[in-house]
């Protein structure tokens, strides 16, 4: 293979010897890694993509006007399993291949769930707050194994957040219509429409991209059927929830608390903002794919993509499977 270059702002050094940056290495690719600008700013990217012959895509927003320098490109491969901010028909149209590495983050994002949940109904970070301030007492909270959760979306994310909830004994009701009923019960589960999800769980949690379609699916309506005093969850996208109906049901009692991984504006502000400093709402700066051995297998199974794409091969995590049609012509 020719030397090619690859771009990325993703962190992809790590103390074992088997790295992406060694694999690309192995292969002849030259790597440029370019720290991303505060707010991965879309003037920044496309400037750095002419002559590039692959893209290890961290929150860049990939559109025909971030593209219009990339005279080389052959493919965009996601770190991680979202990719909401890359316009696929236009990379597809531009003969551009688009993958993700689904299932890389899927324990780190499942552990980060339960500190959040734990959080919230422990009253952790509250009593922690509370000795540091001089004072010895906290808020009751309630034991999982007492409580019911409740999953919107359970693909590879959410089947490990069921399999860690059934360890808490925890009773547990699925709503997605893309998994099998007969599959929801074999991981233990029981499956639910999501009338039933939203009155009967205790603390509900979402797993499912982001589509023009779910925006903001959490809104006022879905957020007032939701069983009074219960926890929301999201460790997937913020544009999934309506921040200032969300805002209204923690300010009302209506729902006990919030643990946000995401949020609609990264970093917070306005609305955003005023969602993260209330005091039942527990956040992380999307930091559910942030341990080592996500991050790991991550970058590599972005770098295997690339590498396969530059060699000729159809990479396995292909989500525009039309671009190898196209390339045949």
């Amino acid at each position: 293979m020719a030397k090619s270059c690859v771009f990325t702002r993703c962190e992809i050094e790590f103390e074992d010897a088997l790295t992406a940056r060694a694999l690309f290495e192995k292969a002849g690719c030259e790597l440029v890694f370019r720290p991303p600008l505060p707010g991965w700013p879309d003037e920044d990217t496309r400037a750095q993509l002419a002559g590039v012959h692959a893209l290890l895509a961290g929150n860049e927003r990939i559109d025909a006007r971030t593209l219009e320098g990339a005279d080389q490109l052959k493919i965009v491969a996601r770190n991680g399993v979202g990719y909401d901010r890359v316009d696929l028909e236009e990379c597809t149209r531009q003969g551009i291949m688009v993958t993700n590495t689904p299932g890389a983050m899927a324990d780190a994002v499942a552990d980060l769930v339960f500190a959040l949940l734990l959080t919230l109904v422990r009253q952790t970070a509250a009593g922690d707050r509370c000795i540091k301030g001089g004072g010895y007492g906290v808020a009751m909270g309630e034991d999982l194994s007492a409580m019911t959760l409740g999953l919107v979306g359970c693909g590879r994310i959410g089947a490990e957040v069921v399999r860690r909830a059934l360890g808490f004994k925890m009773r547990v009701l699925v709503c997605d219509p893309w998994v099998d009923a007969a599959r929801i019960k074999e991981m233990g589960a029981a499956p639910a429409s999501l009338d039933e999800l939203l009155t009967q769980a205790d603390a509900l949690t979402l797993h499912t991209p982001l589509t023009p379609e779910n925006q903001n699916m959490v809104n006022a309506g879905f957020l007032g059927r939701m069983k009074k005093g219960s926890y929301l969850i999201n460790t997937a996208r913020g544009g999934l929830v309506d921040e200032p109906a969300l805002i209204a049901a923690l300010g009302s009692g209506h729902l006990a608390g919030a643990g946000l991984d995401c949020q609609a504006s990264e970093p917070p502000k306005g609305t955003s903002l005023e969602l993260v400093k209330l005091e039942n709402v527990i956040a992380t700066p999307h930091s559910g794919s942030r341990t080592l051995a996500a991050r790991k297998c991550m970058a590599l199974m972005a770098a295997r993509s690339i590498i396969d794409c530059l060699e000729g091969r159809a990479p396995e995590h292909l989500l525009n499977k039309e671009v190898l049609e196209q390339l045949k012509k």
